[in-house]
């Protein structure tokens, strides 16, 4: 029980620390795992959906999408499951955007992630990731 609540409360600060933190730790480790790319992959599309216009997040969920497809977010496991684990993966948005003023730079970030995959795609999915 005691770890339960440690964890908990481990999480809770994590959250309270901000999204830019925690993505930018996740983003920054040299080995992903497949479950913590997954789980990024997820926040990515929950930012779209709260920041972006729908517009771009339609358009972010379509390349995102296709990303999966392509084996750019995790390699060597079926694209079909990996999406069933991506879209189950879903959190809430305001533990990931604690405030509208975070979103220009979250948006920002994800153009970034955008230009960097359409690049990948168009050369065929072979992009190291």
């Amino acid at each position: 029980m005691t770890v339960r609540f440690l964890f908990v409360i481990c999480l809770s600060i994590a959250a309270a620390a901000g999204p830019r933190l925690v993505l930018a730790q996740t983003t920054s480790a040299a080995g992903i795992s497949a479950e913590s790319s997954e789980q990024l992959e997820a926040d990515y599309r929950v930012i779209a959906a709260r920041c972006g216009t729908p517009a771009f997040e339609k358009s972010f969920y379509k390349q995102s999408k296709a990303a999966v497809a392509a084996g750019l977010v995790t390699r060597h496991r079926d694209p079909a499951q990996v999406e069933k684990t991506v879209t189950a993966l879903r959190r809430n948005p305001v533990v990931l955007i604690g405030a509208q003023s975070d979103c220009p730079a979250q948006i920002e970030h994800l153009k970034a992630i955008q230009k960097e995959r359409a690049r990948s795609l168009h050369k065929g999915g072979t992009a190291k990731t």
